[in-house]
């Protein structure tokens, strides 16, 4: 006895895990295995009730193990696609419960016309037995469990919120077993020999009611928390059952006017928007699509293969690069003389069962050309900057040739007086005036290197040998406590150009790292390299107007010293014109203005590299000879 209770309870615990399961899956195998479950659970139950299995109560008297295994866990399901699912879903299944019931009461009519047909015999008369006394059980059992099923979202929906969801899941399954029972104790006050009711089977069944209901609110809070059905009203599940015709065509209704959006967002958008297929046939375009690529319409592009259509993508990828991510490139497309210019992604997507890819582009062809007209303005606004530099620097030359004018003339005049008297303090003025000339045509010099002018006489330069000329050059004062150290690559290291002004150059680097180093607590190091633009100690960076260079056609010498550096401010003027870090009366700021002009001449250009503190490196590209 004990063992038939323990079985029937584990019955209707499996029967609640099993839908749950599905329930809790539907995300992954749909909603229509858990209806289809539901569907067998139901015509398993209406067979159990038909056969009328009892079991024996340890306190004497029975219980219908149909009602309690199956229709009890059955109700709790219910009640869980009502909450979970919504109205909606729990509404189409009770149409199918009704449909299900109306199937077998039609089916049992069939069996007992054919059965009136029949020979008599043993056969015949078990099954009109078994209809003529499981109809009427299977009839009131089926209205009694739609009445239950019926108002079950009503008294959930209709519960005070205040008492909790467990409590109001157990009274609302107590009062639609409750009122599910009143056909049949109806029936069995009338005539106690129709139906299948016992006061203690309707007794059993509420007290194993509590049981489900914990389960179902377990599995509520467990697995379902983002649930929220206070939304749901007492009778929007009677409106919706019996309204079911205008609800799914207003359903309808609205499913077409998101399509129709959809559809209508998707045509007329600027972007490029094509849909393909997992191999890249494309399936769907829309109308900036068709206006890009070209075409008469949409049909001209479906079959079409995506990636022959983008041209040259940037950076190059193909489909095995997706691995379910974006890829985000440029393409260029030719059109004619000029190129059109696509930003576009790609992504996967699955739709259904099917693996689609979807493109996004934007045609960036005019903001392209207008970030190269802006690199050129800014070009021709740097040379008209150097332009101006040259004003300001004709204006500190004209001030300097004044000086050095008057000067000469006071001289001049001075030496005039006293020809006579002293011969020999004529000599030293003139000797002066001599010192003031050469200086006035040393900034002449200057002058003219920066705003690449003046003589230039091409020969062929050896890189090496200058920079080794050029340290023999300086004061051996100057570079007293000072440690050279030099870095040649082997073979010919040619350039062409003005031996005199490579010299200047070179000149005026070695004198800026002697003087960025005169301060050096410790060593003072400046170091000299030479070599193929391959493997410059700087990184090859051409500028714009050297847009075509390339570093196996140039040279680069560099100077580099561990003196005081420079700030990013100081980086950017120094090759402005009159322009120096040094104090008072020990720069002119020219060197660097006629190091950039010069060697601007030359066709090559200068690149540096220096930090507060880490000292500079200047280096110098040339083409090479022939080059």
């Amino acid at each position: 006895m004990d063992f038939q209770i323990a079985a029937v309870v584990l019955e209707l615990l499996f029967i609640f895990v099993i839908l749950a399961a599905l329930c809790h899956q539907r995300e992954r195998i749909g909603v229509a295995p858990v209806t289809m479950a539901y569907g067998t659970m139901m015509l398993f139950g209406v067979l159990m009730n038909a056969a009328e299995i009892y079991a024996p109560l340890p306190w004497g008297g029975v219980f219908n193990v149909a009602q309690t295994a199956v229709f009890l866990p059955l109700l709790a399901a219910f009640l869980m696609i009502y909450i979970s699912l919504g109205v909606l879903k729990a509404q189409r299944l009770l149409l199918g419960i009704v449909v299900c019931f109306l199937l077998c009461i039609y089916f049992a009519m069939l069996m007992r016309m054919q059965c009136r047909h029949m020979a008599p015999g043993p056969l015949r008369d078990v099954v009109m037995l078994l209809l003529s006394n499981g109809t009427a059980s299977v009839n009131l059992s089926a209205v009694s469990n739609l009445i239950s099923l019926f108002t079950l979202p009503l008294l959930y929906s209709g519960a005070p919120r205040r008492i909790g969801r467990t409590l109001r899941i157990i009274s609302a399954m107590l009062g639609a077993l409750l009122l599910g029972a009143i056909p049949e104790i109806i029936l069995y006050k009338i005539n106690g020999n129709v139906g299948t009711f016992s006061w203690s089977s309707l007794l059993t069944l509420l007290a194993i009611t509590p049981f489900p209901g914990v389960m179902l609110s377990f599995y509520l809070a467990m697995l379902e928390k983002d649930v929220n059905d206070s939304g749901n009203g007492t009778f929007d599940f009677v409106f919706a059952f019996f309204g079911s015709y205008s609800r799914v065509k207003e359903l309808e209704a609205d499913l077409n006017s998101w399509e129709n959006r959809y559809h209508l967002i998707l045509r007329h958008t600027a972007e490029v928007v094509v849909v393909t297929d997992e191999n890249g046939r494309i399936t769907e375009a829309n109308i900036a699509a068709v206006k890009f690529f070209k075409v008469r319409s949409q049909d001209s592009l479906t079959g079409k293969n995506i990636f022959s259509l983008l041209g040259t993508m940037d950076p190059p990828f193909s489909l095995n690069d997706l691995n379910g991510e974006p890829q985000y490139f440029n393409c260029t497309i030719s059109a004619g003389q000029d190129d059109q210019i696509l930003s576009a992604s790609l992504s996967p997507i699955r739709l259904k069962s099917r693996s689609l890819l979807v493109l996004i582009a934007r045609d960036i062809t005019e903001e392209v050309t207008l970030a190269r007209e802006k690199e050129e303005l800014t070009v021709q606004l740097m040379h008209s900057q150097r332009m101006e530099s040259l004003g300001v620097l004709a204006g500190g030359i004209a001030h300097d040739f004044n000086n050095c004018i008057h000067a000469i003339m006071g001289h001049a005049d001075v030496a005039e007086m006293l020809y006579v008297n002293d011969p020999e303090k004529v000599g030293n003025h003139l000797q002066k005036i001599s010192s003031i000339a050469e200086k006035a045509g040393k900034l002449t010099s200057q002058l003219l290197g920066f705003a690449r002018k003046g003589k230039y006489q091409v020969v062929d330069i050896d890189l090496k040998e200058l920079l080794n000329e050029c340290i023999g050059m300086l004061d051996p004062f100057r570079v007293g406590g000072v440690v050279f150290t030099s870095d040649f690559s082997s073979g010919e290291l040619i350039v062409c150009g003005d031996q005199v002004q490579m010299q200047q150059v070179v000149l005026n680097l070695l004198i800026n790292a002697l003087d960025a180093t005169a301060g050096n607590s410790g060593d003072r190091l400046i170091d000299l390299s030479a070599g193929p633009a391959l493997t410059p100690p700087i990184g090859f960076a051409p500028p714009p107007d050297h847009p075509d260079a390339s570093a196996g056609n140039y040279l680069y010498f560099a100077v580099r010293d561990n003196g005081s550096g420079m700030d990013e401010e100081t980086r950017k003027k120094i090759f402005e014109p009159f322009f120096t870090t040094k104090p008072v009366g020990s720069g002119t700021g020219m060197g660097l203005a006629m190091v950039y002009g010069t060697i601007s001449h030359h066709r090559g250009w200068v690149q540096l590299e220096s930090s507060p503190g880490k000292g500079t490196t200047f280096c110098v590209f040339l083409p090479g000879k022939d080059k």
